[in-house]
C-alpha cells in the first residue's frame, strides 16, 4: 500500500503539460548583402531551452539567437537560415512551479557569396 501511495505521489509531482506556439515565420535569419548569391545547403534544426521557477522565462530572444546559431552550425559553411519556422514550447509541471521554455528553429541553411556585378 505504501508503494502504491508513493508511486501515485511521484506521478502527480512529475506530471505536467506542454503548450507549443508558432513564434514566427522568418524569411531569413541574418542580413544578406545586396548583390549576393544565396545557395541553399539543406534542412537543419536547432533548439535551446531554459528552466525557471515560479514564472516562465521572459527573454525568448536569447533562446532564439542560441537556437538559430545551433541550427546554422549543423551545416558546415552556412551563413544564414532561410524560410525558417520558429516554435516555442512551454512545459509546466502541475504541482511544482517549474517552467521550461524550449525554442525550436527549423529551416534551410544557406551560404551567402557576395556577387561581383556592378550595381547601378
Amino acid at each position: 500500500m505504501k508503494k502504491l501511495l508513493s508511486l501515485s505521489i511521484l506521478c502527480l509531482l512529475a506530471s505536467g503539460c506542454t503548450q507549443t506556439y508558432v513564434a514566427k515565420l522568418s524569411p531569413q535569419s541574418h542580413f544578406d548583402y545586396p548583390n549576393s548569391n544565396v545557395y541553399p545547403q539543406g534542412h537543419v534544426e536547432g533548439q535551446a531551452s531554459k528552466t525557471s521557477f515560479f514564472v516562465p522565462p521572459d527573454k525568448p530572444s536569447s533562446l532564439e539567437y542560441e537556437a538559430v546559431t545551433k541550427a546554422i552550425e549543423k551545416s558546415p559553411g552556412a551563413d544564414l537560415l532561410v524560410n525558417s519556422l520558429h516554435f516555442m514550447d512551454i512545459t509546466q509541471f502541475l504541482v511544482l512551479p517549474i517552467y521550461t521554455v524550449t525554442y525550436r528553429v527549423e529551416g534551410t541553411a544557406a551560404k551567402m557569396k557576395v556577387g561581383t556585378q556592378v550595381l547601378k
